[in-house]
């Protein structure tokens, strides 16, 4: 059978999928979807079907592909019981054997190809395994190290074109590198080459077989929702943990900052992630206006001192109120050995950066940024951001709740600029900076000073300075 006739007579591809098979033919790493109701599990599962076709048209027999969901009750929901309703019988066989697992095996005349149907509760059990494509249903259900895996593990003899392919919805626990690797294209050293790389949208309005009702009801979700999934906006999504977040109200070009404002700075420490410094300014009215970041994408591969000299680089004359920072680092526990007998506080001392250590009452910190994040149509929010604080932008909005605890925010996502200001905040107690006084206040001021108040000076005194229009 051709893929022609597959195609035509047995999948019926709308054009959005239609652009995704063909995006798969140029690029090694495709995600497609954004939105609900763009038929991603179904078309993942297809191409994998055309692809393993198309090799064997090629004198590759026997390929094994995988397609993978984050468990295996999602794997059986999504994707087996719609293999055993929608494959027929004579393409191949759903089978759970010894030696495959549980597979869709193509029939020998369609070149006996291997769908492995596999699920992510452990990759590391892939390790030494071999898959010509790798099919991720709901990518962002998934940490980065998944992706990662599974990039190793993609190859097959004599086949060059591997790939890894996904489909998946804004949110979860990979929203945030998925966003920056396939949506906002951030690449780091680490990533895929970006000419690699591509992103296929597909709403639910581009998929013709999405009954009416269907798209009305995703239409009368509410707004944050409605956004994400009817609307494909990676800003906002289920389980976003500061749904308060708009890029439009909490950040702001950059501006000079009075002297006469309080400055301060606060540093969350990552041993095994990244560490981020922060710089805050509070104006005469309480509002807290984050103007400087720095970010160290792997915090324990940079030295501490190259830390504290980065730190110093940039605060070059400022003078602080203070600057606070993650207690951790004030603790000998589990760093005292890797820093040379000190602890990390120790460390940034000794090169002129003076940190105290910070409240680690996490929800009360959480419900204060919260609270400074928070906005209405008359009522700007208490915090932002100078449109320079990249990693905070990126990061922050992408936080979730912990499914165990959703007062708190999953650790196990990019939190560190978040913990900097929450560290910050819960020190700050309604610090405000005083304004400047006029010329006016201060001559009111000597005069009490000199006790030099009378009725009628006082009359001489509104009439010499204050002018009215």
């Amino acid at each position: 059978m051709s893929k022609e006739v597959l195609y035509t007579d047995l999948v019926h591809p709308t054009e959005r999928q239609l652009e995704f098979l063909k995006t798969v033919d140029k690029f090694k790493y495709v995600l497609y979807g954004g939105a609900k109701g763009g038929g991603k599990s179904y078309i993942l599962r297809w191409t994998l079907i055309r692809e393993l076709v198309k090799w064997a048209a090629q004198g590759f027999k026997k390929v094994r592909v995988g397609l993978f969901c984050e468990d295996y009750p999602s794997l059986k929901d999504r994707q087996i019981t719609k293999i055993a309703n929608e494959f027929p019988n004579w393409l191949g066989t759903l089978q759970d054997s010894q030696i495959e697992g549980m597979s869709f095996i193509l029939r020998p005349q369609y070149g006996g190809g291997v769908i492995a149907l596999r699920n992510l509760d452990d990759p590391s059990k892939y390790a030494s395994s071999e898959f010509a494509i790798a099919a991720i249903d709901e990518l962002t259900k998934n940490e980065r190290k998944v992706f990662d895996d599974m990039r190793s593990i993609v190859r097959w003899p004599g086949i060059e074109n591997t790939k890894i392919i996904g489909g998946t919805n804004p949110g979860g626990i990979g929203h945030e590198w998925v966003k920056k690797l396939f949506i906002t294209r951030q690449f780091d050293f680490e990533d895929p080459n970006p000419d690699q790389v591509a992103f296929v949208k597909s709403l639910p309005t581009d998929n013709p077989h999405n009954a009416k009702s269907y798209l009305e009801e995703l239409q009368k979700l509410p707004e944050k929702l409605r956004k994400a999934y009817y609307d494909g906006n990676w800003d906002v999504f289920e389980g976003q943990f500061f749904t308060e977040w708009d890029k439009e109200r909490h950040t702001i070009s950059p501006f000079l900052i009075p002297e006469t404002w309080k400055k301060y700075r606060a540093y969350d420490f990552g041993y095994t992630a990244p560490a981020c410094c922060k710089w805050y300014a509070i104006d005469y009215d309480g509002n807290v206006w984050v103007y400087r970041e720095l970010y160290f994408p792997q915090g324990h591969r940079t030295e501490v001192e190259k830390q504290a000299d980065r730190i110093l680089e940039l605060s070059g004359n400022e003078q602080y109120e203070y600057s606070v920072a993650d207690p951790a680092i004030f603790s000998p526990t589990g760093f005292i050995d890797k820093f040379g007998g000190q602890t990390i506080a120790e460390s940034f001392i000794r090169k002129g950066v003076v940190f105290i250590p910070g409240s680690n009452r996490r929800i009360d910190g959480w419900t204060l940024m919260h609270q400074y994040l928070s906005w209405t149509e008359w009522k700007q929010p208490r915090i932002r951001y100078f449109n320079t604080c990249t990693d905070s932008i990126r990061t922050i909005p992408a936080l979730i709740h912990d499914e165990k605890k959703p007062e708190d925010l999953d650790t196990k996502g990019e939190d560190h600029a978040g913990d900097t200001d929450r560290y910050f905040l819960m020190s700050l107690h309604e610090s405000k900076s005083t304004p400047p006084k006029s010329d006016i206040e201060k001559k009111f001021e000597q005069m009490q000073q000199q006790n030099t108040i009378s009725p009628s000076n006082l009359n001489e005194f509104y009439v010499g300075n204050i002018h009215y229009g």
